[in-house]
């Protein structure tokens, strides 16, 4: 992970989902019969499907660390200082629960999310002042599929983030036609997540076991056969040889899907991940349950990783291979793992300048004078 940066289009969702909070009570919500939920915003054909339940993660000291105001303020990371300061909280802080979806075709780095907030009337107004000020003016909205759509109205080639909201305190961000497909599907009028065989196979799978009913992060990714295929060709004979290391390689290019699911847990509970893999066969499964294990057990011997706070975490790991299907499983005690993270958080700051910080210069020291003798109080000999 990078520095906590992220790419323009994820730095324009999100950025999205604390301006819709201020255009919901400009031009109010649409309201269907049925509520939705974030999720059923999520298109058929996407790519990767995370959704998290916020107000859950909060209860864990885990959230303190990497989102709450000791920790860098995630606000300010996604440029919305200003928008926060002038509607007086944190927009990211009302979101209850969120969806992101992916599409596997699209502009690079495109994404859109959904989110359901919780916000009260002043608030709400304030933000509108705020939002129509910053804004000069220049917001166009418009009715669609059972949302209000917020987009920009001065023009330009590029495709710009849209907001929306309806369907029950609903807000989704996005651009594009991935947008429209979001607001189709949350309508009801095109397919969405729940027509989507492959993710709803994965998040039944990895949901079915006790303890992981209602995951507090829940993510699942398609690996396009085109693409692994691709790679496998390229590769050629390499793929084909029994070389230990292009065995595994080629049974990572055989993993279809991937799964992950968090219980990120309160103070004094643990946090616990589980991670499944769905490979086209089961041999290729069999090589990458090799791997696992390889890795586990040099990570395990690595001290650095002990000393930061790591150990116990990778001690956990679990793996079990069932026919074209892994599961591992791994957890700590959440206080732990919350400062575990704080620790490396405050390495990594030390290591990088900030913004445009300019690098730090040597300092110059004088040269002591050999000549000179603090016996005798500099007098030469």
């Amino acid at each position: 992970m990078r520095s906590g940066r992220l790419s323009d289009n994820a730095r324009a969702a999100l950025i999205g989902v604390g301006g819709t909070l201020a255009a919901v009570l400009v031009w109010g919500g649409l309201h269907s019969g049925k509520p939705t939920e974030p999720l059923d915003a999520v298109p058929k054909d996407a790519f990767l499907v995370a959704t998290m339940n916020l107000t859950e993660l909060r209860q864990s000291p885990i959230y303190d660390v990497i989102l709450g105001k000791d920790a860098l303020p995630l606000t300010k990371g996604l440029g919305m200082g200003k928008l926060a300061d002038a509607c007086g909280f944190d927009p990211l802080s009302r979101v209850e629960k969120l969806a992101v979806a992916v599409p596997e075709e699209g502009d690079k780095g495109e994404l859109g999310v959904a989110a359901r907030v919780n916000v009260n009337r002043d608030e709400l107004e304030k933000c509108t002042e705020a939002m129509a000020d910053q804004r000069g003016g220049k917001v166009e909205t418009r009715e669609a599929f059972g949302f209000v759509i917020v987009e920009d109205g001065s023009g330009g080639g590029v495709a710009k983030p849209r907001l929306a909201f309806g369907h029950g305190n609903i807000l989704v961000v996005g651009r594009g036609a991935w947008f429209d497909a979001m607001l189709s599907a949350a309508d009801g009028k095109s397919p969405g997540l729940a027509d989507a065989r492959e993710h709803v196979a994965l998040r039944t799978s990895l949901t079915r076991h006790e303890g992981w009913h209602s995951p507090t992060l829940l993510v699942t990714a398609l690996l396009p056969r085109a693409l692994r295929e691709r790679i496998k060709n390229e590769m050629g004979a390499e793929i084909g040889s029994q070389d230990t290391s292009n065995m595994i390689m080629a049974g990572v290019l055989g993993v279809s899907a991937v799964g992950l699911a968090i219980n990120a847990g309160g103070s004094g509970k643990r946090v616990e991940a589980a991670v499944e893999l769905v490979c086209d066969d089961a041999a290729e499964c069999g090589a990458v349950e090799k791997l696992i294990q390889k890795k586990r057990l040099d990570l395990s011997k690595e001290l650095g990783i002990r000393m930061i706070g790591f150990g116990p975490l990778i001690d956990s790991l679990e793996s079990k291979q069932d026919g074209a299907r892994i599961r591992m499983t791994a957890g700590t005690s959440s206080d732990g793992l919350a400062a575990t993270i704080e620790r490396v958080l405050k390495l990594r700051g030390r290591r990088e300048p900030a913004p445009n910080e300019p690098p730090a210069k040597l300092e110059k020291r004088p040269v002591p004078d050999e000549t000179l003798s603090s016996k005798d109080g500099g007098a030469p000999h």
